[in-house]
């Protein structure tokens, strides 16, 4: 492991993506900041020390050459690159929400003691309040999820997004459980 802020590590990655054995000349930005020239993100001055310091990249002791990396600096560009597709490929892996969830259930029970009322957005997140402002709330993920499992419908009341929601007859069994045999 590096003890290289995040930022640096991207740096290091994002020379290693771009030099192709002649270096990155980065561009000259105000209060002490360099841009990529091909990504156009922008870096500041402390975020290279790190790298030049630790023999990562070689900028040739001017802010007017290309930055060019080293072979330990692409060894470790390597490595912080497969751990940061692993991270993605592990983001990507979380499980979408579902109809049967205790959550999406507990939204259901919630849905069909308020049978017909408005649905409220708080405006901030993307979060959805049962009958009040004060109702039982949760993702607009888990309402789609509900909606597309066939347990509720919500219609459109009115066109400043007013939504009425209701429980389907699905719903209603999915809250009922198994049938007895």
């Amino acid at each position: 492991m590096t003890d290289l802020s995040p930022a640096s590590q991207k740096l290091l990655r994002e020379i290693a993506k771009y030099d192709t054995g002649v270096g990155v000349l980065f561009r000259h930005e105000p209060r002490s900041r360099y841009s990529h020239p091909h990504t156009r993100s922008v870096y500041n001055r402390r975020t290279f020390f790190p790298l030049t310091g630790g023999g990562l990249v070689d900028d040739g002791g001017s802010d007017e050459t290309p930055v060019r990396i080293t072979e330990a600096g692409r060894k470790l560009a390597a490595e912080l690159e497969e751990q940061y597709q692993a991270e993605q490929a592990r983001k990507k892996g979380r499980p979408k929400p579902s109809a049967d969830g205790a959550t999406a259930l507990r939204l259901l029970r919630e849905i069909a003691q308020h049978d017909g009322s408005l649905v409220y957005d708080d405006g901030l997140r993307r979060v959805w309040r049962v009958a009040s402002r004060d109702g039982h709330r949760a993702s607009i993920g888990i309402w789609v999820a509900l909606e597309k499992a066939g347990y509720v419908r919500t219609e459109r009341v009115s066109s400043i997004g007013g939504h009425r929601v209701s429980v389907t007859d699905a719903g209603r069994q999915r809250l009922a459980g198994p049938a007895a045999p």
